[in-house]
């Protein structure tokens, strides 16, 4: 997480990943400034891993922070995806050091990497080479150019061994056939239209006899199980507090999207607030502004999510990883997001636009009616926040999920009952309407305003609200608006 220091990174991964019935906080503590001390990192414990706005630590630190996240739980086993992608040819070589003293500390290290310079070969106890999903040598790395030599390729006296083995796999360099390999060659030029030869005669090698013989002797030894569950260290609602804690310091430290929704929710709240300034309660002007504000409002309230849809993809890297090795379950990350980003993103800016547009637009001057159009406005913006959190976690694409969000937003617009009447349409598109988050909000904030409300004309005659409301056919009973909110909420 880029808004955390090095030490509260690999804290985070202790408190998760080492059970609280083993280990005190003492112990996970201790095992944190291990960690630290074992790769370098005392000089860069208290910095910050760094984001697109915020400068942290090296690549070679980053690299060694996530390396050590794994090496909090002491692990026999490590395997690393290209631990030296992206780094200058120092800082890999520093890695890959590291990563031998491990090794000899009686950690088994796994890695993939591609094209490594000769420092970083030289340090290689054993050498897979895989060309389109097919080993085609696998044994001592000291070993493997002798291999190649043998089966008539030749390696350079200055040549990278690396380079050598790309060149070989890619098929650059041609073999310089020798007596006693022409027999293996001639054969495998026979398959080279549906094999890989190279493969083909490394599964005639003794390294293939040998390493086969191994790894039987390995399995022979083991008791596979199949279908078993993730298990965690700490309990749901340990993770819960965590992970939510987690949530909260990345935001706290990271405020940008807050502190910009917050303020165009003012700016906005002004701005909409000066044209529909106290709104008299004259005809036309009384229903007609009334009305095109509610519904100007929930457009505002459900295009104002269209934020959330990168909530899930901007972190999805960071949660597969995690969830994958055992940190947390999903319903823990979900919850924590959710519950982190609907405070300050969605309800407290929600509120603070409320408030400011109801007492500008002087809409009626009651308690009770004004904590009535605060709970809508909440529940309209709860109900589209949730359509796009459903959009952000199914794609992986923050193009394709804006795509997707927009359609259904546009489509509740048509059937919110406000730009077309519902009952003038087709009845088979109709039935459209009862999915529209436009038509509930709108029918909860006409019904909380106009209902018993009277508007005159030339003070002469009189309209009551009501009216209005039986003539769009709005049920303005109690139950009227209660089931709009409570329809908003199931959605």
């Amino acid at each position: 997480m880029g808004t955390l220091t090095v030490r509260e990174n690999l804290a985070f991964s202790a408190n998760l990943r080492l059970s609280r019935k083993e280990y005190s906080s003492a112990d996970k503590k201790m095992r944190v400034d291990s960690v630290i001390q074992e790769l370098g990192l005392k000089d860069c414990a208290d910095t910050k891993i760094g984001t697109m706005f915020l400068r942290g630590v090296s690549g070679g630190e980053k690299k060694r922070c996530s390396i050590g996240m794994e090496l909090i739980t002491s692990p026999s086993l490590l395997f690393l995806d290209e631990p030296t992608t992206g780094l200058d040819a120092n800082t890999a070589n520093a890695i890959i050091e590291l990563l031998q003293k491990l090794s000899k500390k009686g950690k088994t290290v796994i890695f993939s990497i591609h094209q490594p310079r000769y420092s970083i070969f030289s340090q290689f106890d054993h050498l897979t080479l895989m060309n389109k999903g097919e080993i085609i040598y696998a044994g001592a790395a000291n070993k493997a150019i002798t291999y190649f030599e043998d089966l008539g390729y030749k390696c350079e006296p200055f040549n990278n061994p690396a380079d050598f083995f790309l060149d070989v796999t890619n098929r650059t360099v041609l073999p310089q056939i020798h007596n006693n390999q022409s027999d293996k060659c001639s054969s495998s030029e026979e398959m080279e239209e549906n094999e890989n030869p190279l493969a083909v005669i490394y599964r005639q090698s003794p390294h293939f006899l040998k390493v086969k013989d191994r790894l039987s002797q390995i399995s022979d030894g083991l008791e596979v199980t199949k279908g078993d569950r993730v298990g965690y260290a700490t309990p749901f609602y340990y993770q819960l507090m965590l992970v939510s804690g987690r949530t909260v310091r990345n935001i706290w430290r990271n405020p940008q999207t807050s502190y910009a929704q917050l303020f165009l929710n003012i700016f906005f709240g002004i701005l909409v607030g000066l044209i529909y300034y106290q709104i008299p309660h004259t005809l036309p002007e009384a229903l007609q502004n009334r009305t095109g504000a509610f519904f100007f409002l929930v457009i505002n309230m459900v295009f104002g999510n269209l934020s959330a849809v990168e909530l899930f993809i901007s972190e999805r890297v960071l949660f597969i990883h995690e969830n994958s090795s055992g940190f947390y379950c999903t319903s823990v990350y979900f919850l924590s997001k959710v519950f982190a980003d609907l405070i300050p993103n969605r309800i407290l800016p929600v509120f603070i636009f409320s408030a400011i547009l109801y007492f500008m637009m002087g809409l009626k001057p009651d308690v009770e009616a004004f904590f009535l159009y605060c709970l809508t406005m909440s529940m309209v913006s709860l109900s589209a926040v949730s359509l796009a959190f459903l959009v952000s976690a199914s794609v992986g694409s923050f193009a394709m999920a804006n795509i997707l969000i927009a359609l259904p937003y546009v489509l509740m617009m048509v059937f919110g009952g406000f730009l077309v009447n519902l009952n003038s349409m087709l009845s088979w598109m109709s039935w459209l309407k009862w999915a529209s988050i436009f038509r509930y909000g709108y029918n909860a904030l006409a019904i909380n305003e106009l209902k018993d409300q009277v508007f005159t004309s030339n003070y002469t005659s009189s309209v009551r609200g009501d009216m209005y409301l039986d003539h769009q056919e709005i049920d303005h009973s109690t139950w009227g608006f209660w089931q709009n909110q409570e329809i908003t909420h199931v959605q």
